[in-house]
């Protein structure tokens, strides 16, 4: 086994996991409302938080995360795709197997994940 190998399934398993946490940050709120630096002025200017498009940017922000964790975990797919059709010796196919497996089923649930978020109405 080539060091190369080990080295393209280690990379795409750090991949995997950028692509978990990029995810997992997506899910953090990140709505200025609700936010700890302007409670002051939430002090000074009650009222309700805006709703609908008004808080569009910060809406946004969690699928933006997925689709950049699902583009991220796609390229580890490639990654490991081109391996397996360049190098395909017997003893690296496991290895690569399971680090494209790991990346694919990461891949399919970020896409779910991304297809499934309710999108704003207009």
């Amino acid at each position: 086994m080539r060091s190369e190998a080990v080295f393209i399934a280690c990379y795409a398993l750090l991949l995997v996991g950028v692509a978990g946490g990029l995810h997992r940050l997506g899910k953090v709120d990140t709505s200025p409302w609700r936010s700890r630096a302007l409670a002051a002025h939430r002090r000074q200017a009650p009222g309700p938080p805006p709703t609908g498009r008004a808080d569009w940017p910060h809406s946004e922000a969690g699928r933006l995360n997925t689709l950049i964790a699902l583009i991220t975990a796609l390229s580890a797919v490639t990654l490991v795709i081109v391996e397996l059709a360049r190098n395909h010796r017997p003893a690296e196919i496991p290895l690569l197997g399971t680090a494209g497996l790991a990346a694919a089923t990461t891949t399919a649930l970020l896409l779910r994940a991304f297809t499934n978020r309710s999108h704003p109405a207009p």
